[in-house]
């Protein structure tokens, strides 16, 4: 019998493990009521035996695209088949990404109204850092001509909707969509940016923590990183948490490990947070990544400065090298240091 709402992710061979340990964490953690689904990208049947045995749905996709995108592999494409017809027998559908860790109940997603995700890193990261960057190319000029590309963006790592979304030509709008801009599009992310332009909803920050972001930047230990979902976004390998040298590596397989354990005709309380908690701890990561932002600003402003004695001031800068080579080298030495 079909629940009122569903989570969902998304693996291929390489990541079963992964997968499993988000749905332990939504299991063990929120206490998720609904469905689960996994979207399976050319997974070998024996090993969806597991998803299977534990109730968990399994959707096969058929890839959309049998390139990378930009050096993105096609499996992230599978996400668009949330957006057809047969997604509508639940109420609200909620996906994640399965390199984050849930820590407490996501039953506030499933009032969302339309469609919902949080903005990109905390920050006022604009779409146009979707899409590579070619000034000169015809198509992203009409790109730029249809779309204002300094809007802000969403992560679609995470997103939650009500299935009244799903009209009768949405799917065919996001293959559209990549069909035009394939060359461009960094991943499945600017598309479905693209496919909400200005219809989108803005989830609170704590439903898209980014532990690495916090832990380099702002120099906190992770025991006091708090969050309802930790999102594990790198291509760095020491910033995955399955990594044994990872700090929350230990929190991952303690995940991972009770997934055997999963029942789904016996869920557990979870863990619930205030409308407050959540607000006030989306407040502190909203101010962080403001500071970020203005920070970032000032260091591209330094950066400039720096550079200006040599690409720009020309005989000045050969005269305050000649002239204090100690200040001119200590400048060289920050330039370095905020480079890295």
């Amino acid at each position: 019998m079909t629940k009122e709402n569903l989570l969902v992710t998304l693996a291929d061979k390489n990541y079963i493990d992964q997968a499993k340990q988000l749905f332990s964490s939504v299991y063990w953690n929120a206490g998720w009521k609904g469905d689960y689904m996994l979207l399976a990208h050319e997974i070998p049947e024996k090993d969806l035996k597991w998803f299977r045995k534990k109730g968990i749905l399994v959707k096969k996709c058929k890839p959309l695209h049998d390139k990378k995108i930009n050096n993105y592999s096609p499996v992230v494409l599978d996400k668009f088949y949330l957006f057809t017809p047969e997604f509508k027998k639940w109420k609200n559908v909620i996906y994640l990404d399965a390199d984050i860790i849930v820590r407490a109940s996501l039953d506030e997603l499933t009032k969302i109204r339309g469609f919902a995700s949080p903005r990109v890193s905390s920050m006022n990261q604009p779409i146009r850092d979707y899409f590579v960057r070619n000034r000169n190319d015809k198509k992203m000029k009409l790109l730029k001509k249809i779309y204002n590309l300094n809007r802000l963006a969403f992560n679609s790592g995470i997103m939650a909707f009500s299935t009244r979304i799903i009209k009768e030509n949405i799917f065919r709008n996001v293959i559209l969509l990549l069909n035009k801009y394939k060359s461009l599009a960094l991943g499945d992310d600017p598309l479905i940016n693209l496919l909400f332009y200005k219809k989108w909803k803005e989830l609170p920050l704590v439903y898209d923590v980014l532990p690495r972001h916090i832990i380099d930047f702002f120099k906190l230990d992770f025991a006091d990183i708090k969050g309802i979902i930790l999102h594990f976004i790198s291509r760095k390998k020491r910033d995955k948490p399955w990594n044994p040298k990872n700090p929350f590596y230990e929190e991952w397989k303690n995940n991972l490990d009770r997934a055997e354990l999963i029942d789904l005709n016996n869920i557990p309380k979870g863990k619930k947070w205030s409308k407050f908690e959540i607000y006030w701890n989306s407040l502190i990561l909203k101010k962080r990544g403001i500071f970020y932002t203005f920070l970032k600003k000032q260091k591209n402003i330094f950066l400039y400065i720096l550079n200006m004695p040599d690409r720009l001031l020309g005989k000045f800068g050969i005269f305050l090298k000649k002239r204090n080579p100690d200040l001119y080298n200590k400048l060289k030495k920050i330039e370095k240091k905020i480079r890295k």
